[in-house]
This record gives structure tokens, sequence and C-alpha cells, in this order.
């Protein structure tokens, strides 16, 4: 049976709230139930009868206008997740009712049936991540979960990833590396893989309990006794993850080990947003170009936005390239305001030569580089680091 869902439409537009409703009333998977309201006015009454479980609101009423409209309804209904409609011109407006408290918003004229019904779900689901109240992880065992996030595409997230893991292992720990990419990564590549089950079996076929059995079904065996749970394998089996269900995987994961080590997406989106809630420390990989720094920056914004607290973040600087003019350590702290946790110097021949065979630096070779990474590992082994678990 579908899971059922009551809108409440704010639009005193009414061919356009019509227009809404159709949507609603074709979508898949998800009942949705709206009931209309034209002014302010008649929302809040609306409101203060119960019932409501999600708001899509056009913040230019006749009785009310711009962000002052959201933050009304917003400061009545603190608990119910609110979806702003905006016009082209109005789009920074819609940014700020989202730094505000909304879940998201829409520009019209530029949405359809399919992305307005995901972007209400994913709202409610946004919402009770927010509030706590997705489920609840297991009793017992509970692991600390790392999530590394790359500033942009090729910094080396990966690498980095997979090496701390490793030490982590090589430090007698329990450890999970999971790949939480809604398409293909290429951890596989890294380790000269060819993984037959991965993440995507959990995307189209999520059972209603993910009990162990079936997570540890998935996992893939690394070196040094590291479990892995591979992204998906093939470019197009690209499929966006449902929040619950990255949920419910780093809750399950998190009972079968002492580390859960994300290697997240660059990109932002619900399922990394989910995702990041549940860690312990959030680590962003720059490099030292003045480019990467900048999105580094962006990225820490957004975790902020996400609500990552700022002493569960840091970064990893990485010289993967010769750069001409690198940003220096200290300004890359300067400009990013977080603990540089560490910092690894470039490559030599025998590192690349090892990395074209598959074979892992840390497992490998005692160098600096080695170093680097056991260095960062050994920042979340620290005692003190215990009582941030799950």
């Amino acid at each position: 049976m579908s899971q059922s869902l009551k809108v409440l439409l704010i639009e005193d537009n009414r061919i356009e709230a019509r227009q809404t409703q159709q949507w609603l009333d074709n979508a898949k998977d998800v009942c949705f139930e709206v009931e209309c309201a034209y002014r302010m006015k008649v929302a809040l009454e609306r409101l203060s009868r119960g019932g409501i479980d999600i708001i899509l609101l056009d913040l230019n009423l006749p009785d009310s206008r711009g962000l002052d409209t959201f933050i009304t309804l917003h400061d009545r209904a603190p608990h119910i997740p609110i979806v702003v409609f905006t016009g082209e011109d109005d789009e920074s407006i819609g940014a700020a009712a989202v730094a505000r408290g909304a879940q998201d918003y829409l520009i019209k004229h530029q949405v359809d049936g399919t992305r307005l019904a995901r972007v209400l779900r994913y709202a409610l689901v946004r919402q009770k991540v927010g509030e706590g109240k997705i489920i609840e992880p297991k009793q017992g065992k509970s692991a600390c979960v790392i999530g590394f996030l790359g500033a942009k595409g090729g910094v080396g997230t990966t690498t980095v990833a997979l090496n701390v893991a490793l030490v982590l292992t090589k430090q007698q720990k329990a450890v999970i590396l999971a790949e939480m990419r809604p398409s293909f990564g290429t951890l596989a590549y890294h380790l000269r893989q060819q993984p037959d089950k991965s993440l995507r079996t959990i995307l189209d076929d999520f059972p209603d309990h993910c009990g162990d059995r079936e997570l540890k079904a998935l996992l893939c065996e690394g070196p040094a006794d590291l479990r892995i749970l591979f992204g998906p394998q093939q470019a197009d089996l690209f499929k966006e993850i449902d929040p619950t269900h990255v949920d419910a995987v780093i809750k399950g994961l998190a009972t079968m080990a002492d580390f859960v080590i994300l290697d997240l997406p660059t990109q932002p989106s619900v399922a990394t947003q989910t995702a990041v809630r549940l860690c312990q420390f959030v680590i962003v990989v720059t490099e030292r170009t003045l480019d990467s720094v900048v999105c580094a920056k962006v990225a820490l914004n957004q975790l902020q936005v996400w609500g990552v607290a700022a002493d569960c973040v840091g970064t990893v600087i990485v010289n993967r390239t010769e750069i001409h003019t690198p940003v220096s350590p200290t300004d890359i702290q300067t400009r990013l305001g977080c603990e540089i946790v560490g910092v690894i110097p470039p490559g030599t021949p025998a590192n690349f030569q090892i990395l074209e065979a598959g074979a892992p630096v840390v497992m490998t070779m005692a160098d600096q580089v080695a170093d680097s990474f056991a260095a960062i590992a050994d920042h979340f082994s620290a005692d003190h680091i215990e009582g941030l678990k799950l």
C-alpha cells in the first residue's frame, strides 16, 4: 500500500494550484492528499486543526508577501516541513527561506510532477532526520562513523578514505569502508577488484527491515580484514539513494564494526546530507590549488547549513600534482576556518607503481606518505573519539 501524506498547498493562483494538485494526484509510490488555501489567514486556521504532514508554499499571497510569509508559517508550525515556491526572479528569497528553516525551494515553471513528488517526500525525510525520528540505531555495539568528502572531483578522496581505513585495521580495529555513492566510484579500481555485489543491490530491492544478514551479504573482503561495501559498478546503474536507505544502511553497518568509513560523493544531495548527519567527524579533502580551496570552503558552508557542528569537521590537504603557486597549509586553515587533520605529501615514483598494481600505500611501504595516513587514523583512534559513537 502506498504511503499517504497530507499536503497543505498555499497558493493564490487557482490555475497553478489545480496544476500542482493534478501532479500530486498522479504521483507514484506516495498518495498525496492535497488541501488548498488561497490566503495566509485560511492557511493558519487550517494548521490549527492539525493533521498536515507537509506544506507547499507560494511566498506571495494577497495577505502576506515575501520571506515574511515563510517566517509566519514556520513560527506557527515549526515541526511541519515547508517547501517554498518562488519565481525565477525570486530565487534568492527561496535560498533565504532554506537558511531560515525551509526544507527546500522550487522555481515555478521549472517543475514537473515527478520532481515535485520527490522533493516533497525527501523534505519530509529531512525533517525527520533533523528531529532524530528516523530508524533508531540498534542496541549494542556502535561504530565511530567518519565521512570523507571531496572539495571537488579528482582530489583523491577515495585514496585517503581507503588508506585511513586500512591503517585502522592494522591497529586491530574492525573497519567497514562504504562507498556511499549513487553511481560508479573508483574504489574497486583502486583495489583491482570486480565485485559482483554492491550498494546497488539495496537500491534495487531495499528490504522492509535492513538486518545484519542483508548487510553482511553485501560486504566484500578487502586487504587486511577490511570489509567493503562497494558502490554501483556500472555507469548505467545510476539511481538516487533514498535517504531512509542511507540512514538504515549506516546505522546497520555501525553495529558491525569499530569504525565505519564513508566515501561520499562531491555533489550535495539529500542522501549525503543524511549520511553526514550520522557522522561523528567529516573530513573535506582538498588540494593546495586555489580553486580546490574555494570549493572546500563551499563544502564546509554546506555542512554548516546541514547542521554539522564546526568541531566535528576537519580537512585533509593532498599534494597530488606540482603546483606553481600552491596555497600554504596556514593560508588554507585561515581560509577554511577548520582543523587540518592531516597533510599528504607528494607521492614518489615507487608510490605510483604500487598504486598501479592495486596495492594501497599503507600496506606495502613505510615512508612519509604512509606515515601521513597513519597520523590521520591516529586522530580518530584516540580515546577522545570514543564518546562520539552512534
